[in-house]
């Protein structure tokens, strides 16, 4: 059996676990969603503080090397993933010293070959203001302190990581305006595009295309 792995990426507060949840429902497949509020580090590191940054990126790390695993995930023939393992690095060269960064890509790209890599990336795209909005409007108490400077450089971040050039996969963009209101024409959009990558193979994943 070969494992198809289909992530969803997107800056803070695109839809991407909403997403997630909705397409691995509709495909019978393996969910996979961070596991972000088991960061110890992570109060500190909403909190700006400085000795925090480094280990609450590691910890995030060694979470998804286990969740993504190649050991692992080969139980399953299908799994979407509320994120891609760049995501950590993302985030870490925004939130990093330059020394950190330095260390932490020695890190990563050691964790990156132990993990199994993407068969397909779906990107919600939204402005940084859209992104601000959408985490101020979910009220999580740990998100108060984010700034449109801060999501800026995270968005400039993705930008970077899913230009064409850059990307060997196959890739889906989407818009995060009307994303949840209109979920049912979403995951339509994104099944085509999976059926045409040939990434849905088993007779229960090809019969919800027809």
């Amino acid at each position: 059996m070969t494992t198809k792995l289909i992530c969803i990426e997107g800056n803070l507060g695109a839809g991407k676990t909403t997403l997630a949840k909705a397409l691995a429902k509709k495909l019978d497949s393996h969910l996979i969603l961070e596991a972000f509020l088991n960061n110890p580090f992570l109060a500190d590191l909403y909190s700006d503080k400085v000795e925090s940054k480094f280990p609450a990126e590691v910890f995030f790390l060694m979470e998804r090397q286990e969740q993504l695993s190649i050991e692992k995930v080969k139980k399953h023939e299908l799994i979407i993933s509320d994120y891609l393992i760049e995501k950590t690095q993302i985030f870490a060269s925004v939130n990093l010293n330059s020394n950190e960064k330095k260390l932490f890509q020695r890190i990563f790209q050691s964790v990156k070959t132990q993990v199994k890599q993407p068969d397909a990336i779906i990107f919600i795209e939204q402005t940084p203001e859209q992104a601000l909005k959408n985490v101020k409007s979910r009220g999580r108490k740990l998100e108060n302190n984010v700034s449109i400077e801060y999501l800026t450089n995270i968005n400039n971040q993705y930008s970077a990581l899913i230009q064409s050039e850059n990307i060997e996969i196959p890739l889906l963009k989407l818009s995060s305006e009307g994303l949840r209101e209109n979920m049912g024409d979403t995951i339509d959009k994104i099944i085509d595009f999976l059926t045409n990558e040939q990434l849905l193979l088993s007779k229960n994943q090809v019969k919800l295309t027809i």
